[in-house]
């Protein structure tokens, strides 16, 4: 079985092609194109820009992903699409391409969650074209920290199938709050990774607040943080002290305190729930101090972390996860999109 994956929820445009076949599965190919340079200039990801960068992409990607392995088309067996959470203009890009590519294979078309599918790119050991290759295994149940640029949410596993939602942000994501933080010290965008970079020259000197550290359950704030932060380099600046080893300190003193509020709140759920395993995945995930803060942490616990080149936004995660709800396909007609969809 052949499965075609396609990502479009934000601002990267992912396809790929996997292979299942005896429990075992192999990557036939992928392809990404991030669209961070459209989007610098504004500081940001502007959502009529995402669609009209996808359908350019699209099928440009598919025409390369087919022919540099000399792949039949007609040999997909399903489709494999995203349909949200995500910004709606990006996904309507995304739905018209994948409607007209079903109409012309006549392929059912598997509708996943992105979120689901950020969970799911943990069982892919490599991402290595070509080989066969098993699941990882986990031992269920297991707790799910999905962290990225638009969310914070942890879940319960019981297992692969059975999972609830037991805390998310009330506010910023993680790495909204991230880039946010590295606008503050006039970071160029995308701000996580410029900022996890400025963070290893400098030393968290600076206290930060930690909201809703006090409460009894399992949600995240970071609106507060972000606030605290800024207040804290407008002091700075009146004293003319913001030189570079400063902002260095900075970005390590919120890198340091954000990470933390994630680290604090799983604590608190896996005290709670005792669970097996740990996951972590998300765009968010393939920050390093991040996942040496975790292992530290967890250094006697099972935690599992996607592939780096997994960890973001691509089409492999959506054909992967695709694989394990072929009951949901659907005829292309029926395809709908939801840019507000939860776990």
């Amino acid at each position: 079985m052949i499965i075609l994956g396609i990502e479009t929820t934000c601002d990267e445009t992912g396809l790929a092609l996997i292979e299942f076949k005896n429990k075992k599965f192999r990557i036939l190919n992928h392809k990404l194109r991030s669209q961070y340079l459209v989007h610098a200039p504004y500081g940001g990801i502007v959502p009529i820009l995402t669609a009209r960068e996808h359908r350019k992409n699209l099928p440009i990607l598919y025409r390369d992903l087919i022919h540099e392995i000399n792949f039949d088309e007609k040999k997909i067996d399903y489709l494999a699409f995203a349909i949200g959470p995500g910004l709606p203009p990006a996904l309507l890009a995304g739905k018209d391409f994948v409607f007209r590519l079903a109409i012309k294979l006549k392929k059912k078309i598997i509708p996943v969650n992105h979120l689901i599918a950020h969970f799911y790119s943990v069982l892919i050991k490599k991402d290595y074209f070509s080989l066969w290759q098993e699941l990882r295994k986990i031992d269920f149940p297991a707790l799910g920290l999905l962290i990225s640029g638009g969310h914070t949410i942890l879940v319960y596993f019981e297992s692969l199938e059975k999972y609830k939602k037991i805390g998310e942000t009330i506010d910023d994501a993680i790495g909204e709050s991230l880039d946010k933080s590295a606008r503050i010290l006039n970071l160029e965008y995308p701000g996580g990774p410029k900022l996890e970079k400025l963070a290893k020259k400098g030393k968290p000197i600076f206290n930060l607040p930690y909201p809703l550290m006090l409460t009894n359950n399992f949600n995240f704030s970071f609106s507060g943080l972000k606030t605290a932060f800024w207040e804290l380099v407008e002091d700075i600046k009146r004293y003319n002290k913001l030189d570079e080893s400063t902002k260095a300190d900075l970005a390590a003193s919120y890198q340091k305190t954000a990470f933390e509020i994630l680290l604090i709140k799983t604590k608190k759920a896996y005290e709670k729930f005792k669970p097996q395993s740990i996951i972590i995945s998300g765009g968010v995930a393939s920050n390093q101090f991040l996942r040496n803060l975790f292992k530290k942490y967890f250094s006697n616990q099972k935690i599992i972390f996607p592939q780096k080149s997994l960890a973001t936004d691509n089409g492999i995660k959506i054909a992967f996860c695709g694989y394990f709800f072929l009951e949901k396909a659907l005829e292309a007609r029926n395809l709908d999109i939801n840019s507000n969809l939860k776990i």
